[in-house]
């Protein structure tokens, strides 16, 4: 008989891997996008494309209910059951759903322009620019619910296409834009982006072949209820982060310039592109499975524990390549101009190793619906990121953005550890303990070097410090899902099913 922590660490192995792969394809896209863009609009572009685009985001999570998350959990639970009809009603519920909140949504943009012009950029200056990208709040709104049902079928390769194709095609038609309009580009690339993305999404959502369902809109309201509740709580989780970026930006707007702005949503790029893998295979097949185990702390445990010790597996070398060679990065993916973001970035990678824990812990409240702790948490963690953030930058400038980012996830991590521990008795063990404290000696090692050698060894003794954490990665790894056999299982897997064609 299987072992179901075999099966269970195969599962994030697989999630992991698969849009581990889409994840470098689309590092190819930004290298050739961020290349491009950090030639063509700069810093200063940056910072205003940044600035519209958290705008535009932050009236989405107000407005949206978070349905791409609490429709996942109502598919999941349907999909656990194999009710095709119960999974079909609510397929077409978060359709129609999707559609009212984001007609909401560009409304709310609309009538509130002038306002969020003046937040945002000091003056009146934004408000056209805000009326014309609102309408991207429908696309993303019906994009994220269409995503949401295939996440809750587990069609992760239906995901991982739609993720791929939307950033190929985004760039093949934004890119020529830029190159000729250049700033007045930034404006029309986010409409076409969103535009494009509902329109691979919609395709690969048809391949599900789920029956078309009419539902009039208080039979919509009514089977929603259950989904707009929860989904009104998980807002707040959506929305205080939005808004949290959202003022940090205009903070360091105000207390620096559109540059500085531009250098920090750079830094969140780079730290999401390479660190993004373990978090969007942790929300595609990690809470999907969380949500149908009915509140056992026992299963719970042992899922917190696989996801964690995996994140933790990967997030190690990664972190001491970035901290190691972040100066040949930035050069690579942007240019010599963005040099100045490298403090905030090694700081923030080390809160990314804190953040892989966190999150998987984290996962735990949301998948049970606890309301309670889960609103004060969200309140609680928001405010305490925001005002490190804020604090950091003021003394530091950006490099206090990244130590901020390091102490909230630190905190964080914390925090959700006594909440799972003693509020729902999950307790992790021994094994866990272990990988932890190999990651902290990784982090302190490479962090110190990092901050007090400047000499000319100093990348290959990265090099080494590197190959170790790789090489102690995949030894864990191996040791839970045997790496050779399963690259070979999906070999012959390929091999049987193209013979079958």
């Amino acid at each position: 008989m299987p072992d179901p922590k075999s099966n269970a660490y195969k599962k994030i192995i697989k999630a992991t891997s698969l849009f581990g792969g889409v994840q470098i394809f689309n590092l190819v896209i930004s290298i050739i996008r961020s290349k491009f863009l950090a030639i063509l609009i700069g810093p200063s572009g940056y910072g205003l494309y940044g600035l519209l685009n958290s705008t535009i985001e932050l009236v989405r999570q107000a407005s949206g209910f978070s349905i791409e998350t609490s429709g996942v959990k109502q598919i999941s639970e349907a999909n656990a059951n194999n009710n095709k009809e119960l999974i079909t009603e609510r397929a077409a519920t978060l359709i129609r759903l999707s559609l009212i909140t984001g007609l909401i949504g560009v409304v709310l943009a609309i009538i509130f322009s002038h306002f969020l012009s003046i937040l945002t950029f000091g003056d009146t200056s934004g408000i056209l620019a805000i009326i014309l990208i609102s309408v991207s709040i429908l696309f993303k709104q019906l994009f994220a619910s269409q995503t949401a049902v295939m996440q809750g079928l587990s069609k992760l390769g239906y995901l991982a296409k739609t993720n791929l194709y939307s950033n190929l095609f985004g760039l093949i038609l934004t890119l020529p834009l830029y190159f000729f309009f250049k700033v007045d580009a930034i404006v029309p690339s986010i409409i076409i982006s969103s535009l494009i993305s509902l329109l691979v999404s919609g395709f690969y959502y048809k391949k599900l072949q789920l029956p078309r369902q009419e539902i009039k809109l208080i039979d919509t309201l009514k089977k929603g209820k259950e989904v707009l509740l929860f989904g009104g709580l998980l807002a707040i989780s959506s929305f205080l982060p939005a808004l949290s970026n959202y003022l940090l930006q205009i903070f360091i707007g105000y207390e620096g310039n559109l540059t500085q702005v531009g250098l920090f949503n750079t830094g969140l790029i780079i730290i999401n592109t390479y660190i993004g893998i373990i978090f969007i295979a942790m929300s595609t097949e990690y809470y999907p499975r969380l949500a149908a185990m009915s509140k056992d702390s026992t299963k719970e445990a042992e899922a917190v524990e696989s996801q964690a010790i995996i994140s933790m597996l990967i997030v190690i070398p990664v972190m001491v390549f970035v901290l190691g060679f972040s100066s040949f990065i930035i050069r690579l993916l942007f240019s010599s101009k963005f040099l100045d973001i490298m403090p905030m970035i090694s700081w923030a990678m080390v809160g990314m190793f804190f953040k892989s824990v966190s999150f998987s812990m984290g996962y735990v409240i949301i998948a049970r619906a606890d309301s309670r702790v889960f609103t004060k948490t969200a309140v609680i963690f928001n405010c305490i990121y925001l005002i490190f953030c804020v604090v950091g930058y003021h003394f530091m400038g950006l490099e206090g953005v990244g130590i901020g980012t390091m102490l909230y996830f630190l905190i964080h991590l914390a925090g959700v550890h006594l909440i799972i521990r003693f509020r729902y008795g999950i307790r992790l063990t021994k094994v866990f303990s272990v990988i932890f404290l190999v990651g902290i000696v990784f982090t302190l090692v490479s962090m110190t070097l990092y901050q007090i050698y400047t000499g000319y060894y100093k990348p290959y003794i990265f090099l080494a410090i590197f190959t170790l954490s790789l090489l102690f990665s995949l030894k864990e790894i191996d040791k839970r899902v045997p790496i050779q056999s399963t690259i070979r299982e999906y070999l012959n897997k390929r091999k049987n099913g193209s013979k079958s064609s």
